[in-house]
């Protein structure tokens, strides 16, 4: 799909989703493809383009010979959050980042694997935490390949968004991110920072970022606070029939 068919069909996709956020089904079931097409002024062909790509985010379910069904569920913004300081504001908390340390420092084998650089390699290590009403919430370390950065001023990093940090800093589009998730208990030097008891349970997470050429161009590391961050995914049923 070219970007410029890809924004057209982000922009149905949009229009879609408002009409079911903002309208109610009988039995969730959603009128005739025919019906939809002609509100939304496209193409039976675009329109069930766009009901496909609904149907594997999860947003609709596709029967034949019954019909589309909508999942209000689904709509949650909680369970499509890309960004940590997306999901905080959601919980009604003032959102923000702070940067606590910037270093250059060779590779590590974990580091290098997740990279697939050599072990000693330079890397930029990016310390961070998210915060939830200044409570630290998410606390981050993020590594960037030296060798791929096209610009070293990186004082002036933006980190809100990691694509357009991948995007400015070294000319790359992200494609996705891997995530593995790890439950343990906290870290001594992260319980401080958390003012969490000793022993407190949390999620952590693997994170490394790819290209469009399937180059991973970014290892994050995340703990996150138990008060103040949960994480929660949605299972898309029918990509396991």
């Amino acid at each position: 799909m070219s970007r410029t068919n890809y924004s057209a069909y982000m922009a149905i996709k949009n229009k879609i989703l408002e009409i079911f956020r903002t309208e109610t089904f009988d039995r969730n079931k959603l009128p005739s493809e025919a019906a939809l097409a002609n509100r939304l002024g496209i193409s039976l062909v675009t329109l069930r383009e766009s009901l496909m790509m609904l149907a594997l985010e999860g947003y609709i379910t596709k029967r034949h010979g019954s019909g589309n069904y909508v999942h209000p569920s689904t709509l949650d913004y909680e369970n499509r959050s890309y960004y940590f300081t997306e999901y905080l504001k959601k919980e009604g908390y003032r959102a923000s980042i702070k940067l606590l340390s910037q270093e250059w420092r060779g590779a590590n084998e974990e580091e290098a694997t997740s990279l697939k650089i050599k072990v000693g390699d330079e890397l930029l290590v990016n310390t961070l935490v998210y915060l939830a009403d200044d409570h630290p919430a998410v606390y981050t370390v993020g590594r960037l390949p030296a060798q791929l950065l096209i610009r070293r001023d990186v004082e002036d990093m933006e980190f809100s968004h990691i694509h357009v940090l991948i995007r400015d800093y070294m000319g790359r589009d992200v494609a996705h991110a891997l995530n593995e998730y790890i439950p343990m208990t906290v870290p001594e030097d992260l319980r401080e920072i958390f003012q969490v008891k000793p022993n407190t349970p949390l999620d952590s997470s693997h994170q490394v970022f790819y290209d469009i050429t399937d180059l991973p161009v970014a290892y994050n590391t995340h703990f996150f606070n138990p008060d103040y961050y949960r994480l929660r995914t949605l299972q898309n049923w029918d990509l396991g029939r």
